[in-house]
């Protein structure tokens, strides 16, 4: 009885262990990429298309895909396209989300982030912009991001120097 009973308080630890584990952890799977489509962008903001991965469609929502293009410009910044520089944004927080991990934690929980990106098409997708891999969905949004007011915000918080502190060196 009592090897039972100590089995069952092992299994229900470990399980306890491995739920709260997942509760923490936010996949961050996505690419960036300049918008084919011939979008104009408002001044100060940035239009580009985030590709969002994973296992189940559902699970890839509208409010990842613009979480994950917030995400994307703090750590991983823009690549140009091939024809040259123009489009090329650099990561605006290059330390990374460990720098300042509890900032960007309740930055992404509480949904800060939502007012600094929406999307340029209403979400709508395109043809070609959900794909079905071997062992994973790709979904494609068309998105805006406020990159002039993320800055500011950041600024204004600590997390990174503004321009002007960096030329009164």
């Amino acid at each position: 009885m009592r090897r039972l009973l100590f089995i069952a308080i092992c299994f229900c630890m470990v399980l306890s262990v491995s739920a709260g584990k997942k509760k923490d952890f936010v996949d961050y799977r996505y690419e960036l990429t300049l918008s084919k489509e011939n979008v104009a962008a408002t001044s100060g903001f940035k239009v580009f298309k985030v590709w969002s991965y994973g296992k189940k469609k559902e699970l890839l929502t509208k409010d990842i895909c613009m979480r994950n293009a917030v995400h994307g410009l703090l750590f991983k910044g823009l690549a140009a396209n091939d024809s040259g520089t123009q489009g090329n944004v650099r990561p605006l927080c290059p330390e990374g989300y460990q720098a300042h991990k509890e900032y960007f934690d309740r930055f992404f929980e509480s949904g800060e982030y939502r007012q600094f990106v929406q999307f340029t098409s209403r979400g709508a997708q395109s043809a070609g912009d959900v794909i079905k891999g071997k062992k994973e969905w790709q979904v494609g949004m068309l998105v805006q991001v406020n990159l002039n007011g993320l800055r500011k915000r950041l600024e204004k918080d600590g997390i990174i120097e503004g321009a002007r502190s960096i030329f009164s060196r």
